[in-house]
């Protein structure tokens, strides 16, 4: 009788699970390439063109503030298979919004490359929206580097006293990082005051008001205010995802 060494018995049983390996490996679908959730491009120069004939044609320049402000942001994005979304954003000429107030106005105009030539904009369903920041006393409101978005519903007093105390109300607000699991992380983060809102009344505290920071590291955290007596003091924080 012959006898196979046990060497080769090994070698053949290796080959036999490489053959069934790669059969396996060929048989399995190939995992198709990743696709980006969103896509963005810049505006295409008809776009750019048929949107600056419209809104000078649409907004005198005393409200605009002429040719000198006049500067639209694009936003221009789709998902997959979908067809563009073109949005131009302008924001008015800067003006008194309180006397201690400056404030633009930002409006949203939308995009129809289907409509007829010239017919293709039109505002947008959602609201305005106003950016704030603190006026100089005697002093006309020119535009400002940093600005505030400013919920209508918040008071003007409210807004000023804000804006004069966010840092204050932030280096308190980091101290109340430290006890919130979803806070802990970011306590020592660089923020940017960017926003202000209505807030709900919490236990202990009827008047509040919301403040909305910003990161360097493109996060968001919401402090809510506590109002008494026309004092300020933050409350608690809230850093969950939008």
């Amino acid at each position: 009788m012959r006898t196979t060494h046990p060497a080769a018995r090994f070698s053949c049983a290796a080959a036999a699970a490489i053959v069934c390996a790669c059969a396996a490996h060929a048989a399995r679908p190939a995992t198709p390439p990743a696709v980006s959730a969103v896509q963005t491009r810049e505006p295409t120069a008809e776009e750019r063109e048929s949107f600056d004939a419209y809104y000078r044609e649409q907004v005198p320049a005393r409200v605009s503030g002429g040719s000198s402000l006049f500067a639209p942001n694009f936003d221009i994005q789709r998902r997959h298979g979908q067809p563009w979304q073109v949005i131009a954003r302008v924001d008015s000429s800067p003006r008194h919004h309180s006397p201690e107030l400056c404030r633009q106005v930002r409006t949203s105009y939308i995009y129809d490359a289907k409509a007829p030539k010239g017919q293709r904009w039109t505002p947008s369903a959602a609201a305005p929206e106003w950016y704030v920041w603190l006026a100089t006393p005697k002093v006309i409101c020119t535009a400002a580097q940093y600005t505030v978005k400013m919920d209508p519903a918040a008071s003007n007093d409210d807004a000023a006293a804000l804006l004069r105390q966010h840092r204050e109300l932030l280096q308190r607000a980091r101290l109340l990082f430290a006890g919130n699991s979803g806070c802990a992380r970011q306590r020592s983060l660089i923020f940017r005051f960017s926003a202000m809102e209505p807030a709900p009344p919490a236990n202990g505290a009827p008047q509040m008001v919301g403040m909305v920071f910003e990161s360097d590291r493109d996060t968001r955290v919401r402090v809510a205010v506590r109002k008494n007596r026309g004092e300020y003091a933050a409350w608690n924080v809230s850093c969950a995802a939008d």
